[in-house]
């Protein structure tokens, strides 16, 4: 009898045990503990990776994107759009790189090479097979120079950007590591969720913005040293100012903090991401984080999301702060949480926060801006587009399944990737309903917070409530509608 309990005891454990692997899919994920000094413009960094393999392939090496290498000098591609390079530059052409000092693990050191399309990518060789489920921990010593650039990473005239200040993991794609280039135009990126625990050392007169949570923070000799830690997020992002102002609110158990330097209508902008916050909460799900940082410093476009953190640019005209407010939040939904690949599905995240903001409006009759009235623009504003790409090039490309690369322009990015979504949302409402609407929109949610979502997921969350509409999204997605 003993015998039989002992061994079901051990089968029960074994269940157990299988359960809590498949149902701790959530915590098995990759994670970063990284350590950052900042001295004038140059970032010493070390960092620990634990990579986990959740695909069905085995991996003998892993890949980072090294996206600060794309300010050096001889970079194939220019960080900064033409439009924007006299005001980015505001002193004059700047340069900076990203310098890899050394890879290895806990016995030894591992080759690596710098590589890519254009020095954007660092492969790590492993000493030993990953297979799936299981994890390896690895360690990159660094120096980043940093570019004086108004730019997602560089030192402004009024604050310092620190986006994309360590190597991070290339995101999975159909099971291989995919490589991001850094377009100029749009948001070049693609990665996965996993755990960040960052200390970052500078001078004592920096008030830091971050998407972590605090943990500790102690100053010794006017150097400030404190440590974040966010969970299941896609980046990390800190932003430093000697000027920072900090207004805070709540919403609900969320704290919300807007640093400023240059706002006289401070109070109202953190009212705008309260109420945003508030809202996209109610009529998507819950917002993931602890906390949300909204912060107005040196960009030189309206605005960057990042997980529980966006950049607000210091240079918007008054009545454009608003929606971009607005806008960087309705992200942490739509691309924070519901992740996609940016360079290849632009349009996924974008068009759907541009609607998202429609949404918000149309729902805060005290902005002055009402459904009609946004839908009538954006229709006049991407009709004129294709006229005017008809013209000059005597056709217009409306497809919204291409990569950055594959865009002649901002402009047309913004048209087909922006505006057109929105025409595309709006129209599928009316024809399917408030209610399957709204509740396909928490489907997605739902089924694809902290995962990279496709086109098809999109459409089969709606499908799922709708029944067959995958004709009309194509239409859109392969630029065969008629608006």
């Amino acid at each position: 009898m003993k015998k039989i309990l002992a061994l079901s005891l051990t089968f029960l454990l074994a269940i157990c045990s299988i359960t809590f692997i498949s149902c701790g899919q959530k915590t098995a994920r990759s994670s970063y503990e990284i350590e950052c000094k900042l001295v004038d413009n140059l970032i010493e960094g070390k960092e620990k990776v634990t990579f986990y393999n959740n695909t069905e392939n085995s991996f003998t090496s892993l890949k980072f994107n090294l996206f600060a290498n794309a300010f050096r000098e001889e970079a194939k591609y220019k960080p900064i759009a033409d439009q924007y390079y006299n005001r980015a530059y505001y002193s004059g052409e700047s340069y900076g790189d990203m310098q890899i000092l050394k890879a290895y693990d806990q016995k030894e050191e591992l080759e690596f090479n710098v590589v890519g399309e254009d020095q954007n990518v660092l492969e790590v060789n492993l000493n030993k097979e990953i297979f799936p489920e299981e994890s390896v921990t690895i360690f990159i010593e660094y120096t980043i120079t940093l570019a004086n650039v108004i730019a997602r990473t560089g030192i402004g005239e009024n604050t310092i950007n620190l986006a994309n200040f360590y190597p991070i993991l290339c995101g999975i794609n159909d099971g291989a590591f995919y490589e991001c280039v850094y377009y100029a135009s749009g948001d070049p990126y693609f990665s996965d969720c996993a755990d960040y625990l960052v200390t970052l050392s500078c001078s004592e007169e920096y008030i830091v913005a971050s998407s972590g949570e605090i943990k500790s923070s102690k100053v010794e000799d006017s150097i400030q040293v404190s440590t974040y830690k966010i969970d299941n997020a896609r980046s990390f992002c800190m932003v430093l100012s000697k000027d920072f102002e900090i207004l805070s609110d709540k919403v609900g158990d969320v704290e919300i903090n807007y640093y400023f330097y240059n706002d006289s209508l401070a109070t109202r902008s953190l009212q705008t991401a309260k109420k945003s916050m508030e809202y996209f909460q109610n009529t998507f799900g819950e917002y993931p984080y602890k906390k949300y940082s909204v912060v107005q410093t040196d960009f030189i476009q309206g605005g960057m999301e990042f997980p529980a953190l966006v950049m607000i640019s210091d240079d918007l005209e008054e009545s454009a702060y608003n929606e971009v407010i607005v806008h960087e939040t309705a992200h942490q939904w739509w691309q924070t949480a519901v992740g996609n690949n940016e360079i290849e599905y632009g349009f996924l995240d974008e068009g759907l926060t541009e609607y998202s903001v429609i949404l918000f409006y149309e729902n805060h009759p005290e902005y002055s801006l009402s459904r009609e009235m946004l839908i009538n623009q954006s229709e006049k504003t991407y009709k004129l587009f294709c006229s005017v790409y008809d013209k000059l090039f005597l056709k217009v490309d409306t497809s919204m399944l291409r990569s950055l690369k594959d865009f002649t322009s901002e402009y047309e990015y913004v048209n087909v990737a922006y505006i057109k979504p929105c025409i595309m949302f709006d129209n599928l409402r009316i024809t399917i309903g408030e209610e399957k609407f709204f509740a396909s929109l928490k489907d997605y949610y739902e089924e694809y917070k902290f995962k990279n979502a496709t086109p098809d997921d999109l459409v089969s969350r709606f499908e799922n409530r709708v029944g067959e509409v995958h004709k009309y999204f194509n239409s859109f997605f392969e630029g065969k509608e008629v608006i």
